[in-house]
């Protein structure tokens, strides 16, 4: 056996050599014997592996009790990045046999509760506990963990009780106060405490600039910068990524380069992370060229962060293959490199890809987020792709993410978009929490539905449960008022939302009344209205008095609202048209010619129809008179037995919807030639009798189509959804769920 001191152990494998002696020597019970072993396997184990940790705690318990193997055995548990459970049992275990704690007990058990989130009260009474046992010379010892801690529980009112206790405070101490409030968002308070700072270094700077970059303040995060270098306290690494980050937001390229500059000249580590932030810098401030030397030079690697970087910023620009060139070179791809390239095939109104991204994800065994599943619901619903967020619902349904209040929400959102109410509902009733997003989105798909009544009750129950309703609920409900011709009720929700919540009507609020009181008949009334708020009437107001305008056979007042409309948006055809068929309907043939004239002086035309329908996955886009389908013959044969069925019930084409000057059977052929008409007929002899047909139309139903599409849906017992550019509309047993109101 060597003579003491023993030999200090440089390896897991050396320490249990040593305690293979110790124990064959009986000295294992010895107290420096034991310390000696402790304390040098602690130092040289591999901090990742659990097993190392396992032996040291063993160890221990085969150790006599002592307040300095009590705190190795804690440090042990702190460099294994342990959570605060082993910790805990060891700190009851030192009251239960009588140890005495001390300032380094404390110190690592604030430290392990900080990493592993303990419990709030537990926190505050281990806290309570320290400063009854310490002694004033143990304070610096424990006083900047115990911030440390209530920073990381997210306890800012509790770190900064903290740090006011501190007798006499040192530059760690306001350091970490200081960084803590900011890491919360306090960054007024930060910035305060920073000024009153004796020591301001450059990690308190960096702290607060980074804060202020998470926020969103990047001018500011600029501007603490300059007060930095002011002081005489010059930026490391980890500054100017804060920075980069700000450039990135306020796109400063000019900045952006003067900080690269500066990592050249002060010989910054060009680590991982900062490597990064100047790719995500020049990316987002357009130079992708510039993005591209730092990654070639310096980002090629295995790690995905640069790669991910530079997929962000293709896609941002709208450059989605290229990204996708970049994708399949990778050879690690994690969550983040899915999710840009994913978002970036949504912004570019390519579903399809970016749901075939989504399975690939899976077969990587990489689990969803739910920013993944939110984006995809979301693009479903913009789309109507209503397959393929059902196939989205059974992901969530098998627990592939976890379900949220932002989850449901989409979710819920999705199927009301895509017409399916019933589906919707089960999915707000199944919701264990909601907010008022939730039940403004509920409110809101239901009066794009058309189902008014439906969504006053919502509102209704809202309110019953106690939430607040915003500005956002009160366009959904003025919403559901004007799609559903409830004057009355929009009246007095509009005055309930001004004088009883105090909620200052926005544009859209006013939109949404002149809506009503224009598909009402009131023009006189809608018109006041846009005379006396507050802001100057937009295009979407404008377009409404318009479409009243039509309705109620008004052409003067017409000629008015196009001229407004045709100054603000002199390129869209819409109003064109409008005005065309109201003089057309008004027999004001002179002025529908001008009008004609004047589309072709600016080279406006007239956007072409078209219905799609979703037939196994597979979306059919027809326009009118189309003869291009492979299952033309069988379209046409539908085509000509809806006709028959439809003549056989009293159905009168409503050819006064037909302007060209032509003879009723050439103005009869045409409306039954409607893209949704050949949509509708391809639904039927496609999809089986039990199922409902979901047609999509980028322009408005007509009138014509409108009552064929009662029809149909009687004498075939089919559900017809149909959705236009405006609403949904349901047709069932030969009716709508509009009422003839759209």
């Amino acid at each position: 056996m060597p003579p003491a001191p023993w030999p200090t152990p440089r390896s897991v494998r050396q320490a249990a050599e040593l305690h293979a002696v110790l124990v064959a020597s009986g000295r294992l019970l010895h107290p420096p014997s034991a310390s000696h072993l402790l304390n040098s396997l602690v130092n040289c184990f591999t901090p990742t592996d659990p097993l190392h940790l396992r032996y040291a705690l063993c160890l221990f318990d085969r150790m006599p009790c002592s307040t300095f193997l009590f705190d190795t055995a804690l440090r042990a548990c702190f460099r294994a990045s342990s959570g605060p459970e082993s910790p805990l049992i060891l700190y009851r275990r030192m009251r239960r046999t009588g140890v005495c704690t001390d300032a380094f007990t404390f110190h690592f058990l604030f430290k392990c509760c900080a990493r592993g989130r303990a419990h709030v009260l537990l926190c505050q009474m281990l806290h309570a506990a320290c400063f009854r046992t310490m002694l004033p010379s143990a304070v610096p010892l424990v006083s900047n963990p115990i911030i440390h801690m209530y920073v990381e529980l997210g306890l800012a009112g509790d770190a900064r009780r903290a740090f006011d206790d501190i007798p006499v405070k040192d530059a760690v101490a306001w350091t970490t106060v200081i960084s803590g409030l900011a890491k919360l968002g306090l960054l007024d308070d930060a910035w305060c405490l920073l000024r009153h700072s004796p020591a301001r270094n450059v990690i308190s700077w960096t702290g607060l600039i980074s804060g202020y970059s998470r926020a969103g303040r990047a001018a500011e995060a600029v501007d603490c910068f300059n007060s930095m270098l002011s002081d005489g306290i010059e930026p490391d690494e980890v500054t100017v990524i804060g920075l980069l980050s700000a450039c990135a937001q306020l796109k400063d390229l000019v900045f952006g380069r003067s900080l690269h500059k500066l990592v050249g000249e002060k010989g910054m580590l060009m680590s991982g992370k900062l490597v990064v932030a100047l790719i995500d810098m020049y990316a987002k401030c357009g130079d992708i060229g510039r993005a591209w030397e730092v990654f070639d030079a310096l980002g090629r690697g295995r790690r995905p962060q640069s790669w991910n970087a530079m997929i962000d910023g293709y896609c941002k620009l709208g450059h989605v293959d290229v990204a996708r060139y970049l994708f399949d070179q990778m050879e690690d791809r994690d969550l983040v490199t899915f999710n840009s390239l994913i978002t970036g095939y949504i912004h570019g109104g390519r579903l399809r890809e970016a749901l075939l991204l989504f399975m690939q994800m899976r077969r990587h065994d990489l689990r969803a987020d739910n920013f993944t599943m939110v984006s995809l619901l979301t693009a479903c619903a913009s789309l109507g792709a209503l397959p393929q967020g059902r196939a989205l619902h059974a992901c969530i349904e098998q627990r592939l993410v976890e379900v949220d209040i932002y989850l449901g929400t989409a979710l819920l959102d999705m199927y009301l978009k895509c017409g399916r109410v019933e589906e919707a509902s089960l999915v707000f009733q199944a919701m264990s929490v909601r907010d008022v997003h939730t039940w403004s989105a509920m409110i809101a798909g239901l009066a794009f539905n058309g189902m008014g009544k439906a969504a006053l009750e919502y509102f209704f129950w809202m309110k019953v449960d106690g939430f607040q309703p915003n500005s956002v609920t009160y366009i959904a409900i003025l919403t559901a008022c004007s799609h559903s011709c409830l004057l009355d009720e929009g009246r007095l929700y509009f005055e309930e939302m001004r004088l009883l919540h105090n909620i200052r009507p926005l544009i859209e609020h006013y939109g949404c009344m002149i809506d009503l009181l224009g598909r009402s008949g009131l023009l006189d009334e809608a018109m006041d209205l846009v005379r006396t708020m507050p802001m100057q009437p937009n295009a979407v107001i404008w377009a409404s008095i318009l479409s009243a305008c039509r309705v109620h056979k008004d052409a003067n007042l017409a000629r008015n609202a196009a001229e407004h409309l045709l100054k603000l948006e002199p390129d869209e055809d819409a109003v064109y048209v409008q005005l065309y068929n109201i003089y057309i309907d008004s027999r004001q043939w002179e002025d529908a010619s001008q009008i004609r004239r004047l589309m072709e002086e600016r080279g406006v035309k007239k956007a072409a129809g078209y219905s799609s329908i979703t037939v196994a996955g597979q979306v059919h886009k027809f326009i009118v008179c189309d003869r291009t389908h492979p299952q033309i013959m069988e379209i046409t044969a539908m085509m000509e037995e809806i006709t028959r069925r439809l003549k056989s019930v009293g159905y009168s084409p409503i050819t006064s919807q037909i302007t060209v000057d032509v003879d009723e059977e050439e103005k009869e052929h045409a409306l039954l030639a409607h893209s949704e008409k050949i949509a509708i007929a391809f639904g039927l002899i496609s999809l089986a009798p039990n199922l409902p047909l979901h047609i999509i139309k980028n322009l408005r139903v007509c009138e014509d189509c409108h009552s064929a599409i009662k029809l149909i849906s009687r004498i075939w017992n089919r559900e017809i959804i149909v959705r236009d550019r405006s609403r949904f509309h349901h047709f069932r047993d030969g009716t709508c769920s509009c009422n003839d109101f759209w």
